[in-house]
């Protein structure tokens, strides 16, 4: 891949810097993909670097990573199901919720559809309103948690990438 001269390859770096910057912060807004806008920004200033500051580990742990981060809110509520009692059919119904929810109501579509349908599915299933309840109000928690790992592992995603070019620019 040709070089890129030092201006460029400087501005390409804060452009990087600051679409990881929104990314992370995104992270927190519902549909927002913050750990995959972190990936992009990372992936696209190590391919026009040539892979030579950002080299394959990183790349690999950062994929890693942003695979981990875009799903945290889909198994987080699956999660917070499961541990307040629910049965599988309520991870179904508040799966579906979620899709559901979020094509319709978007943005914040995708955290009603989830307790709604965790909630709807453990209410039908079981009939006990007290059970459904706390159902819902897992899946609440397990999709609010699912956000903060999503921030946290963007914040991650940025120390990976920023510790990665100080030590390709360190003296050898």
């Amino acid at each position: 891949m040709p070089q890129i001269d030092s201006a460029l390859q400087s501005l390409v770096l804060i452009v990087a810097l600051l679409v990881m910057l929104f990314g992370t912060i995104a992270a927190v807004l519902p549909v927002v993909p913050g750990p995959a806008l972190v990936w992009f920004a990372a992936i696209i200033y190590a391919a026009l670097t040539g892979f030579r500051e950002v080299g394959l580990l990183p790349v690999i742990l950062l994929t890693l990573l942003m695979i981990l981060g875009s799903t945290t809110n889909l198994w987080m509520s699956m999660l917070g199901v499961r541990v307040t009692g629910g049965s599988l059919w309520a991870v179904f119904g508040g799966t579906v919720g979620m899709i559901i929810g979020l094509i319709v109501f978007f943005p914040l579509g995708a955290l009603i559809g989830a307790v709604v349908g965790a909630l709807g599915t453990e209410l039908i299933r079981t009939g006990d309103w007290r059970k459904a309840l706390k159902i819902g109000g897992g899946t609440l928690g397990g999709y609010l948690l699912g956000v903060i790992a999503e921030f946290v592992i963007a914040l991650l995603m940025d120390s990976v990438f920023v510790v990665t070019l100080i030590l390709a620019h360190r003296p050898a």
